[in-house]
């Protein structure tokens, strides 16, 4: 999504994403949900976030990749686990690029530092 249009939801969030973005994004959002069932969707800075707490998750499409940010510092072990796997990482993100797959369990591991 190359500029932040304003949405009302994650729906939309996602229906506006580049094609090649939204199954990813689709899947994220199902990810966070299922791990997460308790968190309230919302939107800030037009871009979807899901709060349990004080914690949250947010998904997003950027250019080339699509990522999973989070509240909490990915422990050590998750981020060695996520770039020996070839995921690109910060302290408190997971980027997907678009020849990747979606790390299901490794996005469930992250999911847990969270809820």
């Amino acid at each position: 999504m190359p500029s932040r249009v304003p949405v009302k939801d994650t729906a939309e969030y996602i229906s506006k994403a580049a094609p090649i973005a939204q199954p990813y994004l689709q899947q994220l959002q199902q990810l966070v949900e299922t791990g997460l069932p308790n968190a309230t969707a919302k939107i800030k800075w037009n871009l979807p976030f899901f709060e349990l707490g004080k914690q949250y998750v947010g998904i997003a499409a950027y250019k080339a990749h699509v990522s999973l940010s989070l509240s909490a510092n990915l422990t050590p072990e998750l981020l060695a686990t996520a770039k020996a796997a070839g995921y690109a990482t910060g302290q408190k993100r997971l980027n997907i690029d678009f020849d990747q797959e979606v790390p299901v369990e490794l996005v469930k591991a992250i999911l847990k530092l969270v809820g």
